[in-house]
């Protein structure tokens, strides 16, 4: 379980965007889903197997925290790393995850969150990711560009892709004052036809991330998918005014 929590925090961590995570285990595939507090990015992440500690719905909080337990030497791989459950009287709820050091003379707790509480929190999102029209698998090269120019301009906080004729052209700054572009993406669909203005720190922070990825347009936005090999992370990042 180790490597799923450590898998999961490297890829939500980073972005500073999620208060908490909400897990959901059945059909033999375990979800992890979040939403940003101004829904600027959103999380729908399945693992490929199902984490068999991962029972029923519950809320990882504190994602700092789970962070910092991890990363304990104390924690390598030897540790036991358990999650507790207790009896409602009907179902078993999961309520806290147990660390312990290889010799059981260091330990931790870190508590849940429940069902109805992360429920509340973060609520089924009816969003239609199935229509993405242009979808492609992002070059090295592209990536390392686009960060050239947001360190080229650090004050913009959007990226502007334009998809049209075939090729994808990433802008960032302002056309009027101090501004850069350059093709990010060629061999779309000539007919595919759309501007996307979504948050730049997000989709760098996705992009910097470890794992095959693959990048999905629409009306909607953007959608950055990222497959570690444990688990498969979409990121939706919804158009936002430039």
């Amino acid at each position: 379980m180790r490597d799923y929590l450590l898998d999961i925090i490297k890829h939500t961590l980073p972005l500073n965007a999620f208060s908490q995570l909400k897990v959901q285990t059945q059909d033999g595939v375990s979800k992890i889903t979040a939403t940003e507090g101004e829904r600027a990015v959103v999380l729908m992440a399945k693992t490929h197997t199902a984490i068999p500690e991962f029972a029923d719905t519950f809320g990882i909080p504190n994602l700092n925290l789970m962070n910092t337990l991890l990363n304990i030497p104390e924690y390598d791989d030897t540790a036991s790393i358990t999650v507790q459950t207790k009896d409602d009287g009907e179902n078993k709820i999961p309520f806290n995850i147990h660390f312990k050091n290889a010799a059981g003379d260091f330990k931790n707790d870190f508590r849940l969150m429940s069902r109805k509480i992360i429920e509340s929190l973060e609520p089924e999102l009816s969003m239609n990711v199935r229509q993405w029209p242009v979808k492609f698998v992002p070059g090295s090269g592209a990536v390392q560009r686009l960060k050239y120019q947001s360190t080229a301009h650090p004050e913009e906080r959007v990226v502007e892709f334009t998809v049209k004729d075939g090729k994808i052209l990433a802008s960032v700054g302002d056309a009027s004052s101090h501004s850069g572009n350059f093709v990010f993406h060629d061999g779309i669909d000539e007919n595919a036809n759309y501007t996307i203005v979504v948050p730049i720190h997000y989709v760098m922070g996705i992009l910097n991330m470890v794992g095959d990825k693959t990048m999905q347009a629409g009306d909607l936005g953007l959608m950055i998918s990222v497959d570690s090999g444990l688990v498969n992370y979409d990121y939706v990042i919804p158009m936002v005014t430039k």
